[in-house]
């Protein structure tokens, strides 16, 4: 840690001569005010739209000439800076993240530029009903949580957004002790220490942000339906509930149950072979409860796209499917082979530096411990058909849920009821 209290994550990588940089703020769209919706996402993406001293042409040049690239990115509790350079090139690099988080410019034209663009998506995204079906589903679920909101807010919220809202939401959170920085490739950690010091050292440390609380979301009573009607061929249906944290210790349970019950890339599991494969009521089908979970509560969902007329059967086929791995054992071939794919596939999340360095993020802010790579196997291998049960008992309901479909308005279905 340096003395400003920046966190340090360092590890060496000698592999190949690069080096990754991962820059995070403990802050993002859970800290927006309800009528400023998007301000992180938008202060988070002008980080790179010019600084005090570079414009953004200035700064795509210098990382573009050695080959490098630098981006920023912004989710429901953090935002960051990335890059990636080769090693010779690290000094550049590290100049550059560290003028873009402590020096933005927050031009009028690049503030401009921005909600233009911020609006131009959130209307292309309207006229996709999965995502407003997705969108739909998160109001229902978490109600006046923050999580309820699109992390680059609402049309009328951008429309609203000005200089000093995205200056006063900066110079609130980007403080050094707000903040956690994660180096990995080529390069020694003595010396890398030196570096960072000379660029991060003299940044001013903030009033340090407690933690904010926040109303806790409660899982719904009942079933709360909602139909949007949506000019498109196929129907979107979103089914679920409120989930759990990432530190709920039924989590590497419910893991196993995901890919069991919902499935996984290289893992055919009960809905998809049931819905798609058998009955070939969708494309696309999927289930999981454990993938969304973070230091708020995830969610549990279970999305299908298929034709209007059959929305009726591919709920029925969720709510099956659901209470079927409430109340019986997953067999012990189903079991196997879920951590074997659960094990086999962890190893991936580990090829390059860029996501070694978001593990150290992750590692840190959730208390993993960093050799948790050693140890999740063991956490996937001690699970059992018993405890699968008993945690899709305890954490899956098929009498308390959301559920919204998008369709077109001859979509068939005798289970929505609207609420308000």
């Amino acid at each position: 840690m340096l003395r400003n209290g920046l966190r340090l994550l360092l590890v060496e990588n000698h592999t190949t001569p690069t080096v990754s940089v991962n820059l995070t703020v403990l802050a993002g769209s859970c800290d927006d005010a309800e009528d400023l919706a998007g301000t992180a996402m938008m202060a988070s993406r002008l980080l790179e739209e010019g600084t005090q001293s570079r414009s953004a042409l200035e700064i795509a040049d210098a990382i573009e000439s050695v080959g490098g690239a630098i981006g920023t990115d912004c989710s429901f509790d953090r935002f960051s800076v990335c890059l990636g350079v080769l090693t010779k090139d690290i000094d550049l690099g590290l100049g550059l993240v560290g003028d873009l988080i402590r020096n933005p410019a927050f031009s009028t034209d690049s503030i401009g530029n921005e909600r233009d663009r911020t609006l131009a998506e959130i209307q292309s995204a309207m006229d996709r009903p999965q995502v407003v079906a997705g969108w739909e589903f998160n109001e229902l679920v978490y109600g006046r949580h923050p999580l309820h909101r699109p992390v680059h807010g609402y049309a009328e919220t951008i429309a609203g957004l000005r200089r000093e809202h995205l200056t006063a939401f900066h110079g609130k959170y980007a403080a050094p002790d707000n903040a956690v920085l994660a180096v990995t490739g080529d390069f020694s950690v003595d010396e890398m220490k030196d570096r960072l010091e000379s660029v991060f050292g003299s940044w001013e440390p903030g009033s340090r942000v407690p933690n904010r609380p926040r109303l806790r979301p409660e899982r719904t009573a009942g079933v709360r339906s909602r139909f949007v009607g949506q000019d498109s061929q196929q129907a979107h249906v979103y089914l679920g509930h409120l989930g759990i944290e990432r530190a709920h210790p039924d989590f590497y349970t419910l893991q196993v149950m995901d890919a069991i019950l919902g499935g996984s890339a290289g893992l055919t599991a009960r809905i998809p072979r049931r819905l798609r494969d058998e009955q070939g009521l969708a494309y696309t089908t999927f289930a999981s409860i454990t993938s969304s979970a973070g230091h708020d509560p995830g969610k549990f969902l279970a999305y299908i796209g298929t034709s209007p007329e059959n929305v009726d059967s591919a709920i029925d086929g969720f709510i099956s499917e659901i209470e079927e791995v409430r109340s019986a054992p997953v067999s012990a071939q189903e079991l196997a082979d879920a951590k074997a794919y659960l094990t086999g596939s962890f190893v991936f999340a580990f090829e390059t530096n860029a996501q070694i360095a978001r593990f150290l993020i992750n590692a840190e802010l959730f208390g993993l411990g960093f050799d948790y790579p050693d140890k999740y196997p063991t956490y996937i291998g001690s699970v059992t058909a018993d405890a699968v049960l008993e945690a899709a008992a305890s954490h899956l309901s098929t009498e308390d849920y959301v559920l919204v479909v998008a369709g077109p308005e001859s979509t068939v279905s005798g289970r929505i009821h609207p609420v308000d």
